[in-house]
């Protein structure tokens, strides 16, 4: 070894060792602080390397320069927020859907009622110009049609029960129980040939006197349910003998009994007035006559054919006999059309002011 100074170094470093580090070596020891960085350089390596990690790597902190000072560390134990709100998302999606669909739902009803609706007028009443009287006559002769009768016709139809019907006062009641006007269709001699009136029946070849007395039986039967009498289109009894039948017509007015006649005799009816005062008119003159057996179509005609009759004379008797149950259905179609022509449906004792 070479003794240079106060240090002890090794010959081979001395000799110029040929490897490159001895002469670093060399170098390093002939200056003590360059040897001392050196030794605690690798003494911190070493230190790393054999003492164990305690924990896992410190998070790297982020250095914002605010007035001089490190920004803070973020809060490492603070849960995920975007994990957990994904999750309660899919967990429930009600929760976050529903409310907004009712409030949207909630938004356009309040936009709907708040839009004004466009007011839609109303079509314009028919104004009431005409009366008529509907009148079915040869009521009771058949019960079927007599059922049709109370369960099509309104009210305010007016029926002549015949006095041939199988009870005069039980059908005659039924139908004045149901609030109807009520008259008999009386028994007379036709002016057709080949028809057999019956043995009550009135005639012009009878006398006052009996033919009175016919009346009174038929009426008898009725069983004060009825207004008043109402004479066929084809009775012969008004025209036969126009004084007998005043006579007679006199006598029953003078009883309160009201007479509907319907044939073609021409009465002079103010001749008939009851209390002048009052203007009852005790004797009504039928203004049209359809028949029950013409056929649907036919009477559909007939019936439609009224009704520029009735808006002339405004005040009409329809008469309708020989009813079946489809022409009662059919008449009862056309009565109901009545309004939109207007044309109110009346009782017929409307017509003799006993009504208003």
């Amino acid at each position: 070894m070479v003794n240079d100074g106060d240090q002890d170094i090794p010959s081979s470093v001395a000799d110029g060792d040929a490897s490159g580090g001895g002469k670093i070596w060399m170098r390093v020891l002939r200056y003590p602080f360059l040897s001392s960085l050196l030794i605690g350089i690798f003494a911190v390596m070493a230190a790393a390397v054999i003492l164990p990690s305690d924990g896992p790597a410190p998070h790297a902190v982020s250095v914002a320069v605010t007035g001089g000072l490190p920004a803070p560390e973020p809060d490492t134990t603070a849960p995920d927020t975007h994990k957990t709100d994904a999750h309660t998302e899919q967990q429930q999606p009600a929760a976050s859907t529903e409310p907004a669909k009712e409030h949207a739902a909630t938004q356009d009803a309040a936009a709907a009622a708040a839009t004004p609706t466009p007011a839609v007028e109303a079509a314009p009443a028919i104004p009431i110009v005409a009366e008529a009287a509907v009148v079915i006559a040869d009521a009771g002769l058949n019960l079927r049609v007599a059922e049709e009768i109370d369960k099509a016709m309104p009210r305010d139809t007016t029926l002549a029960i015949s006095v041939y019907a199988n009870d005069p006062a039980a059908t005659a009641a039924a139908f004045k129980t149901s609030g109807r006007d009520v008259w008999l269709q009386i028994a007379a001699q036709s002016m057709r040939g080949g028809i057999d009136p019956g043995p009550m029946a009135v005639s012009s070849s009878q006398s006052t006197k009996d033919n009175t007395a016919l009346l009174q039986k038929q009426i008898a039967l009725a069983d004060n349910n009825i207004i008043g009498i109402y004479v066929p289109e084809d009775a012969d009894i008004t025209g036969g003998d126009p004084d007998m039948w005043r006579d007679i017509a006199l006598n029953l007015i003078a009883s309160s009994m009201m007479i509907m006649d319907a044939t073609p005799a021409k009465v002079a009816t103010t001749l008939y007035m009851q209390k002048q005062e009052s203007q009852i008119s005790a004797y009504l003159k039928t203004d049209v006559i359809v028949s029950g057996d013409m056929g649907p179509a036919a009477l559909q005609k007939a019936l439609a054919d009224a009704v520029p009759i009735i808006l002339n004379k405004q005040q009409a008797i329809i008469v309708m006999n020989r009813p079946t149950a489809l022409a009662v259905q059919t008449l009862a179609d056309w009565v109901k059309t009545l309004p939109s022509k207007g044309i109110r449906l009346v009782p017929a004792t409307k017509f003799t002011g006993l009504k208003g």
